[in-house]
Parts: C-alpha cells; sequence; structure tokens
C-alpha cells in the first residue's frame, strides 16, 4: 500500500463566490479530517490562502496553477483534486489498494452524472451539503467495489507518469476546459490504462466553477478546436469516462510526442 508520506494533494482554487469558498472548506476540512498529515498543497487564484501550504497564481487557469503545484513537490505520487470534493473516512486507503499507476476513486453527484459516477443527494455549495448523510451512504453501499477502467478528478498518478506526460497543456488556460481530456489521451498514449476504483467514494458538488455558464462558451469553443488542432481529430464521447476509447493513429493523429508508449510495462 501506498504511505500518505509519499502523497502530495494538489487543490487549484478559483475562489471568486461564496459558494466556492463554502465548498473548498468543505473539502479541505475532509481531507484534513480523514489524512491529517497528508501534504496538502493549494494554488489560489492571486490572493493569500489560509492554509499552511499554498502557491499564488496570478490570474490562473487550472493548468497553470496545477503545474505550478506539482512542480514545488517532491513527492513520488501527486493527486490532483478538485476543490469541491468531500472525502470520507477510509478514502485513501481504498484508494492506495491495490497500487494502480493511475487511478481514480468513484465520484458520486447530487444529480445524475457521468455514467461511471452513483448519485446522491447530499446537498452542494449553497450551504445545504449534509456531510453526515453522505458518510452514511458510503458506510452502508453494498458493494464492495472494484477495480476497472475508467478516469476523472480526482486522480492518483505516479510521478514519473505525469513528468512523462507533461501534466497539463497551459494551452487550454485561462479556463481550462477540455484539458482533462487532453491529460487522459497524453496518459493513455503513454501506454498507461488509467483506472477507477469503486471502493472509493467521493462527494462532488459538482458546477461550481461554472464551466457551462454562458459568459464561457466563447473559451469552452476555443479550446474544443484547441483540442482538434492539436492531436487531428475531435474528443470522442464514446468511452471517455471509462478511459478505453480507440487511439486514432497517424496520419490521422497529429500529436506523436517521442515518449509514446514509453511507459506500457506499467500497465501490464
Amino acid at each position: 500500500m501506498i504511505s500518505y508520506k509519499d502523497i502530495t494533494i494538489v487543490i487549484p482554487h478559483l475562489g471568486e463566490t461564496k459558494e466556492q469558498e463554502y465548498a473548498f472548506d468543505e473539502c479541505y476540512a475532509s481531507l484534513r479530517e480523514s489524512v491529517p498529515e497528508i501534504w496538502l498543497v493549494v494554488a489560489k487564484n492571486g490572493a493569500a490562502c489560509p492554509h499552511p501550504r499554498f502557491v499564488r497564481v496570478v490570474a490562473q487557469g487550472q493548468c497553470m496553477a496545477v503545474n505550478a503545484a506539482v512542480a514545488i513537490t517532491n513527492t513520488p505520487w501527486i493527486m490532483v483534486s478538485n476543490d469541491d470534493m468531500i472525502y470520507p473516512p477510509g478514502w485513501f486507503e481504498k484508494l492506495t489498494e491495490p497500487e494502480t499507476p493511475c487511478v481514480s476513486p468513484q465520484l458520486v453527484e447530487p444529480k445524475m452524472g457521468a455514467s461511471t459516477f452513483e448519485m446522491s443527494f447530499c446537498g452542494g455549495a449553497g450551504g445545504d451539503f449534509d456531510k453526515d448523510k453522505f458518510f452514511r451512504f458510503v458506510k452502508n453501499y453494498p458493494d464492495k467495489g472494484t477495480v476497472r477502467n475508467g478516469f476523472n478528478t480526482p486522480f492518483l498518478i505516479r510521478r514519473d507518469i505525469w513528468e512523462t506526460v507533461g501534466g497539463y497543456d497551459i494551452n487550454y488556460d485561462p479556463w481550462g476546459s477540455n484539458s482533462d481530456s487532453d491529460l487522459l489521451y497524453k496518459i493513455r498514449l503513454a501506454g498507461i490504462q488509467p483506472k477507477q476504483n469503486t471502493a472509493c467514494k467521493v462527494y462532488h458538488f459538482s458546477q461550481t466553477s461554472g464551466t457551462f455558464e454562458s459568459q464561457h462558451q466563447d473559451a469552452w469553443n476555443d479550446n474544443w478546436q484547441y483540442f482538434i488542432n492539436k492531436w487531428g481529430f475531435p474528443r470522442t464521447d464514446v468511452g471517455i469516462w471509462t478511459a478505453d476509447f480507440e487511439m486514432p493513429e497517424p496520419p490521422l493523429r497529429k500529436f506523436m510526442p517521442k515518449w509514446e508508449n514509453s511507459l506500457a510495462s506499467m500497465s501490464l
């Protein structure tokens, strides 16, 4: 099993609204309560963060924020979390057993989300989050869980994988939409099959960042087009959550890094 001393958790935090601050406070508290001594690095948007270890990134996007935070760490494992995710007691032990090069917990959201998620309404960022209800949901969940193909935030990844693929592509900033898909494609291209461990459940308030609000539509469209220009094809919707989509080959695929399939032995 991976030790908590081997992991740094990185949390990019925009912090523009009271809902975002509420969500972050709940997220941070849940991590401190469940794994008190684990390393936490918060990448804050242009201002001081009231917690002991943070990175101040002016005019951050998610990509630049996470990359900057990872750069100041030296642990062999990195975990990237949204700032609106709640971690129940025992999540760390469940996520890290068995050891997997790139693994995500199963998200639980208040509304129906991706096919690989669970749904249970335990409140949200409006101040009505019911922590005890979520903890009961996790404790009483009838399925002991399995490890299967999948990828979502949060994800735990070996540092050598992160460094090989170069982390997030900062060209998706300042908004960052589609950057997770780009990262997933790079991880797959390096020869790693991301996994989801459904024994580990994490609550996600969902949509606190405003990704799909109208004022961000232009940025979303620009990032969608950037993905196409970079890779040579649009991001797939088939198999994206299970991370087992078909990877197009050249000449359709334009992105051909030197490290392609260099880490395939890790997934054996």
